[in-house]
């Protein structure tokens, strides 16, 4: 049986029987990673028509991996396979190596996350802010996921524009890299801001499946205003990088 009919089995399932919905509280939903963005006028055209390309065509794509309970969620990108002698590098094995997680307590409302900004890892806390969403009357579906869904938009406390899909057949407010806070979990999530586009769509789910979270520790905990100065720092490097390709390239 292929991941599409045990979905549309457990939709059925999930249709004729409504107490199932309630029963599922913890397990884990898997997504694909898709990122587009935009590319400055330092970049050779022919490079920048390689680099678009291969956006589309999904070169950069990730997976990560939502496990929940009732209690808390957790979400974190799932290593890339690196094949024997050699494959992705750099971002891609510091991202194997130190992974960002995004931990959120349902009972108290706290956001652990740890964070990496450059060659730095940090614990981030602080309460959990969830979107002021604006749900759709209607019900909606999406073809690549056949589960009843609802769609909603919201704006993120960083700025960041939202457009989620949730089911109501898992009736918890949970969602990828620390969204949330719908009545029901994400199955499909889009990130807008400043020309950088990045889709979450669920490939996979095993709900009931027994999870084991663990909450960040062991590195410098901040605050969240802490956190934002460190990539405000960061941001600021990249540019003095990028202006200083500009100046080479001239």
């Amino acid at each position: 049986m292929t991941f599409l009919q045990r979905l549309a089995l457990l939709t059925l399932m999930i249709a004729c029987f409504s107490p199932l919905s309630a029963q599922i509280t913890t397990g884990t939903i898997d997504y694909n990673v898709h990122m587009t963005f935009e590319l400055g006028d330092w970049m050779p055209q022919d490079r920048k028509e390689e680099m678009l390309k291969r956006m589309a065509d999904g070169d950069f794509d990730q997976l990560g991996r939502l496990s929940f309970t009732a209690d808390a969620f957790s979400y974190s990108p799932v290593p890339p396979k690196v094949p024997p002698g050699g494959g992705r590098g750099g971002f891609w094995m510091r991202q194997a190596e130190n992974p960002d997680v995004y931990f959120t307590s349902l009972k108290d409302s706290m956001v652990t996350d740890r964070r990496q900004v450059m060659d730095q890892a940090f614990i981030m806390e602080d309460k959990w802010v969830t979107p002021q969403w604006n749900i759709a009357n209607m019900k909606v579906g999406m073809k690549e996921i056949p589960l009843p869904t609802q769609l909603a938009t919201a704006v993120s406390i960083e700025g960041d524009t939202l457009t989620a899909y949730f089911t109501p057949s898992i009736p918890l407010g949970i969602g990828p890299r620390g969204y949330g806070g719908l009545p029901g979990a994400i199955v499909y999530l889009k990130v807008e801001k400043e020309g950088r586009v990045t889709e979450y769509t669920m490939t996979t789910m095993a709900p009931n499946a027994e999870v084991d979270m663990t909450k960040p520790a062991n590195e410098k905990i901040i605050t969240r205003e802490e956190f934002e100065k460190q990539q405000k720092r960061a941001q600021e490097m990249m540019e003095r990088r990028r202006r200083g390709w500009e100046r080479g390239r001239g």
